[in-house]
């Protein structure tokens, strides 16, 4: 990872010794802004009774101590962030606000294996959370390592995460994760069951990480929620202040299936709307606001509640300042280099963005809309100025061979009606739709860079896609770019959960709940959608799961899975569709 560095203050406390492999210590290329400082091993002796693991205390109290488990994310080719959060009732029992980590070669962590270990302190500021960026060169490139914590003799579970090659190394394969969108209320997380048993190097999640309903699923007992998340502390029915964010991601997180995709592998997180408020810019948010405030009244406060949270559980090693104001207090967008086989670019589409073209208070001004004039406005952003620039001088300067774009919402077109209909309906104007030319002036610029291998990762829309990316999308001979994949939800409403025969979940897309009010049968709309937006080769909203993407220098291969149900807590798993884009060219062949 690249020019982006992680909050001091996040790690305050923190003190890392080397074990056993003298001489090797010190930092390498792409370092974190603010990694645990590293001191000389003899300073740890002191230390060694916070190291002592009691075994059959650890199994009767470590899933109390630590009921988040833990989790890593951001790696690099040295290292990468771990996490964990001890429970508040472990630190008043323990008398100790001290946890110890280490990190290990293999997952029994004896003595011979533990290459690097230290100390943090544990801060009620934090939400009791650690987050700990480790970069040491005792950590090889390209290679599995082991962590867990320890506090009061209990030690949690071990967590595992792969570093990143160099951005030098020729690598002959890499294997990704990427899930999106995970409505607690509407679903189990059977996908993260699966996917926590797959061979991946890194997950990419895209966003939506919670949601601020309250239990609007269906699907469970009287087809009201599947699973119940507890009432907010602060007592309304959506978020109010950093105690409410902070309850959601203690809730989301204390998932069991969650947790082992989480103890298997480093994700790299992103933001999209649901981690503040549905179709949120900057600190504005359109829908659920309380009486005497609309779409149009800013809520900066409400912003930095739901960015603090997010820095605290988002296992993402990116700078915070709480003290400024909220558009400067983050910058999320970050650059990662997989050798010279793959970047990938993570862009923030919420932060900096222009509000609804069409307006921003009535659902039908950003849903099922025909458009109007201010859609088409040159000057109008999702980007931002300074990141646009940014993101643009990352894909057109890349040396690597595959170029991949880590990209909150649709970008392709996505509209329902007749093919090159002179009154189309664009389904949601909070996707790239409703920022027609920023996209279009993007994808210009990457074909005019001749940019080969560019494929966007997209999710938000709760449903699987694949698609061609063209700059004018009213000429169908228009050469197309690159190519976007678009993985299903994890959990979240989806056009089955659309159905006319219940309410649909506040999480179910504006698009299936149009479609569901016309009649036309949820699980049989792909004829239908891809009539509609020729560029589009696949199209399957009525299930939920993630993608598998295995890159090699020849070709990307993305596979869709599914788990048969996310209304039970066990399921099976079925492929849904393969995708294969040979290495070259812009092309998606089925398999």
């Amino acid at each position: 990872m690249d020019r982006r560095g992680f909050l001091g203050g996040l790690a305050a406390g923190a003190v890392g010794w080397v074990a056993g492999i003298p001489g090797k210590t010190g930092l390498t290329a792409q370092a974190y802004a603010n990694p645990v400082p590293f001191n000389p091993a003899a300073q740890a002796a002191t230390s060694r009774a916070l190291f002592t693991v009691d075994a059959a205390r650890t199994a009767l109290e470590a899933a109390t101590t630590y009921p988040q488990s833990v989790a890593s994310g951001d790696p690099n080719p040295n290292g990468a962030v771990i996490w964990t959060r001890v429970a508040p009732r472990a630190l008043v029992k323990s008398g100790a606000d001290t946890v110890a980590w280490q990190v290990a070669t293999t997952p029994d962590f004896d003595g011979n294996s533990v290459i690097l270990e230290g100390t943090a302190t544990v801060l009620a500021k934090l939400d009791h959370t650690v987050s700990l960026p480790l970069q040491n060169a005792v950590m090889a490139p390209f290679t599995h390592y082991y962590y867990r914590f320890v506090i009061n003799g209990v030690a949690s579970n071990p967590g595992r995460f792969r570093t990143l090659p160099r951005p030098g190394d020729d690598v002959a394969e890499l294997k990704i994760g990427y899930a999106v969108c995970q409505d607690y209320s509407n679903g189990f997380y059977n996908a993260y069951g699966f996917l926590a048993q797959e061979d991946v190097d890194v997950v990419v999640f895209l966003g939506d990480y919670i949601y601020e309903y309250l239990n609007d699923g269906v699907g469970g007992p009287a087809n009201g929620p599947v699973r119940v998340v507890p009432p907010y502390p602060l007592g309304g029915q959506y978020p109010q202040g950093l105690a409410d964010y902070r309850h959601l991601w203690q809730t989301y997180r204390s998932d069991p299936q969650i947790q082992a995709a989480h103890e298997q592998f480093a994700f790299i997180m992103l933001w999209d709307d649901h981690e503040f408020f549905n179709d949120c810019h900057q600190d504005y948010h359109e829908d659920t606001n309380p009486s005497g405030e609309s779409a149009l009244t800013p809520q900066p406060a409400l912003r930095s509640a739901a960015t603090q949270a997010w820095t605290e559980y988002s296992l993402a090693a990116v700078p915070y300042n709480p003290h400024v104001g909220f558009e400067k207090q983050i910058v999320v967008y970050r650059n990662f280099n997989f050798g010279q086989l793959m970047q990938l670019v993570v862009t923030d589409e919420r932060l900096y963005r222009d509000g609804p073209p069409c307006g921003d208070v009535e659902i039908g001004e950003r849903y099922e809309t025909p458009g109007c004039p201010a859609q088409f406005d040159v000057s109008r952003t999702m980007l931002g100025t300074g990141q646009k620039t940014w993101f643009l001088d990352q894909v057109t300067s890349s040396t690597r061979t595959w170029k991949i774009w880590a990209n909150e919402v649709m970008l392709a077109q996505y509209k329902f009606g007749p093919p090159l209909s002179p009154k189309p309906v664009f389904f949601d104007l909070d996707q790239w739709d409703g920022y027609p030319d920023e996209r279009a002036e993007i994808l210009a610029t990457i074909q005019a860079a001749q940019v080969d291998n560019f494929v966007a990762l997209s999710g938000d829309a709760h449903l699987f896609m694949a698609a061609y990316l063209k700059t004018d999308y009213d000429d169908l001979h228009a050469r197309p770019v690159g190519m976007e994949l678009m993985v299903g939800a994890i959990s979240s409403g989806n056009y089955l959960d659309a159905g006319i025969d219940h309410p649909a979940p506040s999480s179910t897309p504006m698009a299936a709940r149009k479609l569901a009010a016309l009649g036309l049968p949820q699980d049989s709309l792909e004829p239908y959608i891809l009539a509609a937006n020729p560029h589009m080769v696949f199209w399957n909203g009525s299930t939920w799961g993630y993608g598998i993407l295995t890159i090699t220098p020849e070709r990307l291969v993305s596979v869709f899975k599914t788990p048969s149900t996310v209304k039970t807590p066990t399921s099976t798993l079925s492929t849904l569709a393969t995708f294969t884009v040979p290495s070259g060219k812009v092309k998606l062949i089925p398999s």
